[in-house]
């Protein structure tokens, strides 16, 4: 065999053996996963709030988001934007809306410290 065709191989069994241990490291994290909540504050002055809501609503229901919990956050909102919360958090259930005063006992309930 040329020096070449030596080479060549031993290239690709060293990526074939890097590739199996990824295969087995990533599935032993993915296990080890913890979950990831996401905030969005929502103020009176945010005239996107409804399609920010339409494109993360398409995120959950694609599957694609790695969201594990949503928290509008009330950051002094209008009575129309928390009506929108509402009717988001009703139709998601991963979404929850919060006042800023309640967001220390829902972040503590989030990572089970309470």
């Amino acid at each position: 065999m040329e020096n070449a065709e030596i080479t060549a191989l031993a290239v690709v069994a060293f990526i074939a053996v890097l590739e199996i241990c990824c295969f087995f490291i990533c599935s032993r994290l993915r296990g080890k996963s913890y979950p990831l909540c996401t905030v969005l504050p929502i103020f009176a002055e945010d005239d996107e709030l409804e399609r920010r809501l339409e494109y993360i609503g398409t995120l959950i229901e694609d599957g694609s988001s790695c969201v594990e919990t949503l928290i509008l956050l009330d950051c002094g909102g209008s009575d129309g934007q928390i009506e929108l919360c509402r009717e988001f958090c009703s139709h998601f259930r991963s979404a929850e809306l919060l006042a800023q005063e309640d967001i220390e006992d829902a972040m503590r309930r989030f990572i089970h410290l309470s």
